[in-house]
This record gives C-alpha cells, sequence and structure tokens, in this order.
C-alpha cells in the first residue's frame, strides 16, 4: 500500500513538492483552500502537474486535488504544510481538530510556525502527533504557469528541526523517506535561526526598494541587486543571528556555507555568483512581494523579539526591521508573530531549552 502524503498550499512550494512526491510513488492528496483554488484550476479540473527541471520532466498525475482539508489528511502518515507564514496560524487552527496520533505535521519551511502548531496542539488537549519544520523549501521553484511547475534545483542538506526534540531521531528518520538529506539539528529554535531567506532577501530588498519598486521584477536580484554595500549587510545581519544561535549554545555556520553554490567560499557573495540558478532569479516585482511581506515580518523580526528577550543586541536588524516597516506601511514589528503567539513569551533561556526538547 503507498504511504499516503498531505501538501497543503497551492503555491511554488506546494505544487512541486505534490509533483515530486507522486513521482516518487506517494499517494498525495493536495490541499488549497477554496478562496486560492481558481489560481490553480487546471490542476483541480486535471489533477495533472507539469513539472521540469531538478526533478525530472514529465505530466504528473495527483491522486486527490481537493479544498476538503478533512478529506485531504485523513489516513495520511505526513501533513506538509507549504503556505506562507502568514497562514501558519490559520493552519494550526484548522488541523487541531482534525489530526491523528501518528501523525507528523512537517512545515516547509517553519520560522518558528512548528510553534505555533505545537502549541495550538496542545491546548487542543492532542497527544501522539509530532510537529517539524525545515530550514527552507526542499526545492528552488517556481511556477511558470498554471499547473506547471519548474524547480531549478533541490536543497541539499536540508535541516530539520522537530518538536519535541527528544523525538527528533524518530521523526526524522521517518521522514526521511520524503526528502534526501535530511539533516537534524537541536531544536525549532536552532531550525528556524537557520533560514537564508531573512538573511538574503531583506538587506537586498531595502538597499534596492527604489530600483525595485520602478523595474516591476525586470530586475536581477542576485546579480543586479547583490552589490557589494549590500553583501556587508547581508553579512551583518549573518554575524548578529550566528550570535543568537551561539547564545543558545546550537551549531552555527555562515550563511556562505550554506547558499548552495558550487565552491566552497566565506564570501556569500561568491558562493551566489557560483550557482547559475540565482542568475536565473528576478527579484520582487512589487514591494509587497514575500521577500518584505514575509521576510521582514515572520523572518528578521522574529529573531529580533528573541534576542531582545534574553539581552543580545540586533542593531543592523533592528535598523531593516524599521525600514521595512517605513516601506511597507505597516509595523514589521507587530505584524509578524508575537512571542506569546509562539509559546515563549517571557521564559528564560533555560526554561526555553527545555520546553523545545520536552514539549511542556
Amino acid at each position: 500500500m503507498k504511504t499516503k502524503i498531505a501538501v497543503l498550499g497551492g503555491g511554488n512550494g506546494g505544487h512541486a513538492a505534490a509533483a515530486d512526491l507522486s513521482m516518487k510513488g506517494f499517494e498525495v492528496h493536495m490541499y488549497e483552500d477554496e478562496r486560492f483554488a481558481k489560481n490553480m484550476k487546471k490542476v483541480f479540473d486535471t489533477k495533472t502537474i507539469k513539472i521540469k527541471g531538478a526533478c525530472g520532466e514529465g505530466d504528473v498525475e495527483i491522486a486527490m486535488v481537493t479544498s476538503n482539508l478533512e478529506e485531504a489528511i485523513k489516513d495520511v502518515e505526513f501533513i506538509l504544510v507549504a503556505v506562507p507564514a502568514f497562514a501558519h496560524n490559520v493552519y494550526a487552527e484548522k488541523l487541531k481538530r482534525l489530526v491523528k496520533p501518528g501523525q507528523i505535521v512537517f512545515v516547509l519551511p517553519g520560522t518558528f510556525g512548528s510553534l505555533l502548531f505545537w502549541k495550538a496542539f496542545q491546548e487542543q488537549g492532542i497527544t501522539g502527533v509530532q510537529v517539524a519544520e525545515t530550514h527552507t523549501l526542499p526545492y528552488a521553484t517556481r511556477l511558470i504557469t498554471q499547473g506547471e511547475s519548474l524547480v531549478m534545483s533541490r536543497f541539499n542538506p536540508l535541516k530539520v528541526g522537530v518538536i519535541p526534540a527528544n523525538k527528533t531521531t524518530e521523526v526524522v528518520n521517518r521522514l526521511s523517506v520524503l526528502f534526501d538529506g535530511l539533516e537534524p539539528i537541536e531544536s525549532v529554535i536552532a531550525c528556524g535561526l537557520s533560514s537564508l531567506n531573512p538573511i538574503i532577501h531583506v538587506p537586498g530588498c531595502i538597499l534596492n526598494a527604489g530600483r525595485i519598486e520602478i523595474a516591476k521584477g525586470e530586475f536581477y536580484f542576485y546579480t543586479e541587486g547583490f552589490s557589494d554595500c549590500v553583501v556587508r549587510a547581508t553579512e551583518a545581519i549573518d554575524k548578529e543571528r550566528i550570535s543568537l544561535l551561539d547564545s543558545f549554545g546550537y551549531k552555527s555556520d555562515i550563511a556562505a556555507h550554506g547558499v548552495g553554490g558550487t565552491i566552497k567560499t566565506d564570501s556569500i557573495k561568491e558562493a551566489i555568483a557560483s550557482d547559475p540558478n540565482f542568475a536565473k532569479i528576478k527579484g520582487p516585482a512589487d514591494l509587497k512581494n514575500r521577500y518584505y511581506s514575509e521576510d521582514i515580518p515572520f523572518g528578521l523580526a522574529s529573531w529580533a523579539k528573541i534576542a531582545h528577550q534574553y539581552n543580545i543586541q540586533t542593531p543592523i536588524m533592528d535598523s531593516m526591521i524599521n525600514l521595512g516597516s517605513v516601506i511597507l506601511e505597516q509595523d514589521c514589528w507587530t505584524s509578524g508573530r508575537s512571542l506569546e503567539e509562539l509559546g515563549i513569551q517571557g521564559m528564560d533561556k533555560d526554561t526555553l531549552k527545555a520546553y523545545l526538547v520536552e514539549g511542556k
């Protein structure tokens, strides 16, 4: 009998995961909220995704495409949540009424989103369900048009944090059937702090905001926008991130070693330049793009809030968040996740680390 998997979300990551895992022989149930189903009407009508690139090429049949969440996750072993960070709360509230013991909720990527799901499940009194998150999507991928997915590359290794962390070995062993190169790390906080998007996207977006506003998408983010001054800001943010990881006693490494370039270098600019896939990626078409709306309030601001709780100074992060608030015309400090929502408000560091391991 085929292993059943639910893929929640109809965006870039959801399409790539649904097609890739179907090609690997899993029974995939793809879910999209009915409010957004029109954006993938072709997939609903044909139950087919055309994929090309690093995962292979062909028309891939998806076992189920539905807007019924209960139907989508019924009897599945793995629930892959591939939706934007701002939707994690909504999905946590929905799933807490539907998940069953033995299922694993896998957030792709998490940016601490796993803490929201775990908190919701605990409040509901759910036992026997584990939650994990990755530091990035498993794929560098874009939708070309409705039902057609281009996968430029896979991310390997793919860092995975689990809550409770005392179940990490068991959970990652189970998840390893889905993706190659899963790398277990100390906790979901360590995993969220390993995300590359806030490091790479935010300084490039803030410092190129005028160019992005005028270019309206005709702008190659990693070539035109990744100049020396942007690189210096990027590496300054990376140093603050590493200081936060170090304060927890977690392993740390510079972002240049994780971007997937073809050469080993301490220069993030050289690492990105060595991967031809980056050169193909155009920048945001406007200032509402997820590089701004997700990676600032849900990424960088979440890091800074945790740092501030433990009196760790993050002046470069703070400045980017403040400038982002002006650019987005919203308070990026409050529009993302609060530490209270994550369930960690007011915890001293030892209490937090124990909570991450034990889940209580």
